[in-house]
């Protein structure tokens, strides 16, 4: 019964300790914690405010998806009914169509069809083109901001470990970059395996070193792939769920 007891009173005194610190904010946003306060628990104040602003996020995500797909199907349904007057044809060409009107009607018909049914498709796949690249260009800036805080969630859960991008450059082989481009396992992870790797004391393989680690030039989805499902237990923070 008492270690029910002193277990309740911890929860109390962490979210007391929460409460009183998660709000004390500078004119940027930025977190600011006393200097002296124990390391582990601006460690704790700090998850907390990432998992409230993580929540916070996923809401306005989910509300600009609906929103985003709300505004695409619009502009496709729009596309398939916008034909430019002139067709994109030639001023001879439109000389041509335009006396087939009075010398063969039916044939005119025929034409003009064509030329809607190609307009309308050329105006869809231009949009769809549009669309994807700012999809892309959306994604790619959402996975290095996501992979940013990861970074900072694992720099304050290992204060002792140094990890610069000289040390994922020279220290680190580059398969395991590669994994999370191949999508096998997520930016966690390939962290958790760095600081493993990086305690032995090891060194890269000879003839691996100068690859790119910059998180904000990484390639591959922050989701990891099929082949990720064995490997989620390599190290207690690779299983932590961002």
């Amino acid at each position: 019964m008492s270690g029910k007891k002193n277990a309740s009173n911890q929860d109390t005194e962490l979210s007391e300790l929460v409460s009183k610190h998660i709000n004390n904010l500078d004119d940027k946003g930025k977190l600011q914690l006393p200097d002296d306060m124990p390391d582990w628990q601006k460690h704790v104040v700090r998850a907390e405010k990432r998992q409230r602003d993580a929540q916070s996020e996923l809401g306005r995500t989910q509300a600009q998806l609906r929103e985003s797909k709300a505004v695409t199907d619009v502009l496709m349904a729009t596309a398939s009914t916008m034909v430019p007057d002139d067709f994109q044809l030639s001023d001879d060409e439109l000389t041509a169509l335009d006396k087939l009107k009075t010398t063969d009607p039916d044939k005119y018909r025929l034409e003009v069809n064509a030329l809607e049914a190609k307009a309308k498709e050329a105006q869809k796949e231009k949009l769809a083109e549009l669309t994807t690249k700012a999809a892309t260009a959306a994604t790619d800036a959402h996975t290095t901001k996501n992979r940013v805080t990861v970074l900072a969630e694992f720099r304050d859960a290992n204060p002792d470990l140094v990890i610069t991008d000289d040390v994922l450059v020279n220290d680190v082989p580059p398969r395991f970059l590669k994994g999370v481009q191949d999508g096998e396992y997520d930016y966690a992870t390939y962290l958790s395996m760095v600081k493993d790797y990086v305690g032995t004391g090891k060194k890269a393989p000879e003839g691996n070193e100068g690859d790119p680690h910059n998180i904000h030039k990484m390639n591959g989805s922050q989701t990891p792939g099929k082949k990720a499902a064995g490997r989620q237990g390599q190290g207690d923070y690779a299983k932590m769920t961002f």
